[in-house]
């Protein structure tokens, strides 16, 4: 099979990464459609995926170590159908919308962990970096496509907005024809204590502590980031420079920067070369800080462009650096510890500032600019850059290693 089928199988899998956020689009129709039911269950519609995924990542690893990840990303897009067209013939129940958004997340976390897994079997060094890019690239324009076009056919009746998911079976055609049938290694059994060593808890022990590391670099993205979009409209009413609709055009100018980003990765790289995730952690701070001041939307546009930034330096550089640091029979429950934290840290973002008693807003942007300017000294600092690129050549046997 060839690079660019393969690349293209696997990119692809990024696609439908923000699509659990389609029917937010609906909610004010759903709202009114269903008058009985509190705001807060309907909007759970759109953040009941994240639960899913949470979910779905505790298993992927165990299961990409018995099991093709062909068959593992086409049993995901499966499940993302069904959570996402089914809905347009049954949609009588919030209980109803709330299952099948639970199956649409737990779909979507079988192909947010599988990409990185993936490209970390097929591809190395600056390439497997630049292709990491550029599926945070494909995640803004699938984000964008998923949105605007659910959008345009939910405009006179909201059950349409899940027609988008239609597109699903492009992505299950795409993946059937360009991903190629893996084989799972055979592994000879001698004794007992081999026959439990690559048993999933074994593997976590195996791991560099540096993985840990990184991969809770993660779960303090996702964490801060969420404050981004959650308040980003309260922000923006707040200052009195516009309304839902400027909310939308900042939303979609920042996708745009991260879809740049995300294919010009590869060549930031080079400049930026171990200093990469903390440059991504000030482009964030910054991202914050610009927005909490502003009071044009043209400068609130150029902090929505560093956000977008931000995502793809970061979110594309962790799942990269734990592929440099973790041995080939580690990958696959590396992944899954990345997608973990990457899930946990949005889930508890609103939990932990309602903590914190910060209020939404100004004070919440204040919050995030500061934490990202700690969260870059500190990977400065503690050269994590420099540790996880200053990783030796793996050896292609080294599964052998967690029998020894």
């Amino acid at each position: 099979m060839s690079k660019l089928r393969l690349k293209i199988g696997i990119i692809s899998l990024s696609f439908m990464s923000m699509s659990a956020l389609v029917v937010t689009n609906a909610y004010s129709a759903i709202i009114a459609d269903f008058p009985n039911e509190p705001i807060a269950k309907i909007q759970m519609i759109g953040t009941i995926p994240s639960l899913g995924s949470l979910i779905t990542t505790l298993f992927v690893g165990i299961l990409a170590m018995k099991c093709p990840k062909k068959i593992l990303a086409l049993f995901g897009i499966l499940l993302t159908a069904i959570g996402g067209l089914v809905p347009i013939f049954f949609h009588s129940s919030i209980n109803l919308l709330l299952a099948f958004a639970l199956i649409l997340g737990i779909g979507i976390g079988f192909m947010n962990t599988l990409s990185p897994m993936l490209l970390s079997e097929y591809f190395e060094g600056e390439e497997r970096a630049g292709l990491m890019g550029i599926g945070t690239a494909i995640t803004s324009l699938g984000s964008v496509v998923m949105m605007l076009g659910g959008g345009l056919l939910g405009a006179s009746n909201w059950q349409n907005t899940y027609y988008i998911f239609l597109i699903t079976i492009l992505i299950f055609l795409l993946l059937l024809v360009n991903l190629p049938m893996d084989k799972i290694p055979k592994q000879t059994v001698t004794d007992k204590k081999n026959q439990s060593a690559s048993a999933p808890i074994d593997v976590l022990k195996s791991m560099s502590k540096l993985i840990f590391v990184i991969a809770g670099l993660s779960f303090f993205m996702s964490f801060i980031y969420t404050i981004y979009p959650s308040n980003l409209s309260i922000l923006i009413n707040h200052k009195e420079i516009g309304g839902t609709s400027t909310t939308g055009l900042v939303n979609a100018i920042g996708t745009v920067g991260g879809f740049i980003a995300g294919f010009s990765l590869k060549y930031i790289n080079r400049v930026t070369k171990d200093k990469t995730l903390a440059l991504g952690f000030l482009s964030l701070a910054l991202t914050f800080l610009i927005s909490r001041f502003s009071s044009t939307v043209l400068t609130m546009s150029i902090g929505a462009i560093l956000s977008g930034f931000a995502m793809a330096m970061v979110m594309a550089t962790i799942p990269y650096y734990i592929s440099l640091k973790a041995r080939p029979f580690e990958i696959a429950i590396a992944m899954s510890v990345f997608q973990f934290l990457n899930s946990l840290g949005g889930i508890f973002s609103p939990i932990i500032l309602s903590w914190l008693t910060i209020n939404p807003g100004e004070q919440a942007f204040l919050f995030g600019g500061i934490a990202c300017v700690i969260l870059s000294l500190i990977v400065l600092v503690t050269n994590i850059g420099k540790r996880a690129l200053n990783q030796a050549p793996l050896d292609k046997d080294s599964l052998s290693q967690v029998q020894s």
